[in-house]
């Protein structure tokens, strides 16, 4: 009976009851939505106006933590837009360091929130280090991947275009710049000539480099080494009259560098010169003079010195020869004497 009663009253004017409950459950968010609260933060930080002739030469934080009170509901309409940043105006900065304290000024936040109501916790303030922008015109130097191979040649010089850029930044960064290299350039596995474009590396400094990207060309050559036999050297003397010996007689040499140039050189195309010009007669030891083709990168004799003689024995018989040639003049004179007497 009690229970039949319970239920009629419950389920009596539902509709009504049911709006009641809404209403009070609306109330409730409303109320608890106005309660005002703290929440922390963490907003992007942007710097803006920074004058030209200036830079910061250390990390800036990319954001600062800040505990804001207000409303819940604003609170969390703040949050789900996440459109709140800060941007700190630094136009105004000189040369040295500076310490700028955060107000809530920076903030883009709407009037429904009391800057009293607003903290900034990490940091309270930024200290910047403004230091002088300058350029300078720095060369360009070619990065080899793994290093230059043994076994390969880079002949013509390698051209860089441009062979200087142009780098700028604070002044103790630029100013210990020297030289800027490029990416590293793999050439193990080419051949002929290359030209590729190349990054140029800012090795982390914060520097701007006009142009960022040079293009490198070059000529890529297998090394191989080769040794020419029975080369005889060449005598210059300045005395025709002196006898010169010399050993060896022949010599080898061994010519290194790119392989389309060594394969086509031949015996004729290398000069062992011995140069004994105002050497009196005796014994010497001399070192060779060397020519030898363009392009060759390296060459070395199977000896490092002659063994050198010189005598006097072509000038001695000569004079032995004028000798003789005055006896059979006197010979010959004496003859004609004698005629002559037999014939007055």
């Amino acid at each position: 009976m009690n229970y039949e009663r319970l239920r009629r009253a419950l389920v009596r004017n539902t509709g009504a009851k049911i709006a009641s409950l809404v209403f009070a459950i609306f109330l409730w968010l409303h109320v608890t939505a106005q309660q005002g609260e703290s929440q922390s933060f963490r907003v992007p930080l942007h710097l803006t106006g920074i004058p030209d002739s200036l830079t910061i030469i250390h990390k800036v934080p990319g954001e600062i933590g800040v505990t804001i009170r207000g409303p819940r509901s604003s609170l969390l309409k703040l949050r789900l837009q996440g459109s709140l940043k800060a941007t700190v105006d630094i136009s105004m900065a000189k040369k040295g360091r500076e310490n700028i304290l955060l107000s809530p000024a920076i903030l883009n936040l709407s009037e429904d929130f009391d800057p009293r109501d607003i903290t900034f916790d990490d940091p309270k303030s930024l200290s910047l280090n403004f230091e002088q922008v300058i350029t300078k015109s720095v060369p360009v130097r070619i990065a080899y991947k793994g290093g230059k191979p043994e076994n390969i040649i880079v002949s013509r010089n390698p051209v860089v275009i441009p062979a200087r850029v142009q780098v700028r930044g604070a002044s103790s960064v630029i100013s210990a710049i020297d030289f800027l290299s490029t990416a590293e350039i793999d050439i193990r596995s080419k051949r002929g000539k290359i030209s590729e474009e190349s990054e140029l590396m800012r090795g982390g400094r914060e520097i701007s480099i006009v142009p960022p990207i040079v293009l490198v060309e070059m000529e890529i050559h297998k090394r191989i080494s080769r040794t020419l036999a029975n080369i005889p050297p060449t005598l210059l003397q300045d005395n025709a009259d002196l006898s010169v010996e010399y050993s060896p007689r022949v010599v080898s040499i061994t010519i290194e560098g790119a392989e389309d140039i060594i394969r086509k050189v031949v015996v004729d195309d290398v000069s062992v010169i011995l140069n004994i010009t105002a050497h009196e007669p005796g014994k010497y030891q001399i070192v060779p003079e060397v020519i030898v083709p363009g392009g060759i990168e390296k060459y070395f004799l199977d000896t490092d010195l002659f063994e050198i003689t010189i005598s006097a024995g072509r000038r001695e018989k000569g004079k032995a020869s004028a000798s003789s040639d005055e006896s059979r003049d006197g010979d010959n004179s004496g003859t004609k004497e004698q005629r002559q007497v037999i014939e007055e």
